[in-house]
């Protein structure tokens, strides 16, 4: 039969516990929310390269037309949020943080497209 006392010192050393396991967690699962989101659009980003390639612009891209161009390019897994003749911006969102890329000039950020 345990005592309050131990009790006690058992409560406070699980929530020591909790309280450093929990944003340990967290910061890998955001880790990990980065690292998909930075994945899926370079990956876009290289189809929306061979697409200007083969059109002589960006003009006209869509995720459907990138679909089209890298059959392995899940479609869903970004937006194009603009397109003009030499620049696009593509965006997507994973657990809730949004990243994008914008070309050509290859900058991948945090946060929305510009």
């Amino acid at each position: 039969m345990i005592t309050t006392v131990e009790a006690f010192i058992l409560a406070v050393m699980a929530a020591i516990v909790v309280a450093i396991a929990v944003p340990s967690y967290m910061t890998i699962r955001d880790r990990d929310a980065d690292s998909a989101a930075r994945s899926q659009l370079r990956h876009a980003g290289e189809a929306a390269e061979t697409y200007r390639v083969d059109n002589g612009s960006y003009a006209g891209m869509s995720p459907v037309a990138l679909g089209k161009v890298d059959g392995d390019l899940e479609i869903s897994g970004y937006r194009v949020k603009s397109v003009h003749e030499k620049t696009f911006c593509l965006e997507t969102t994973v657990r809730g943080r949004t990243w994008h890329l914008v070309a050509p000039a290859g900058d991948l950020r945090r946060g929305s497209c510009p």
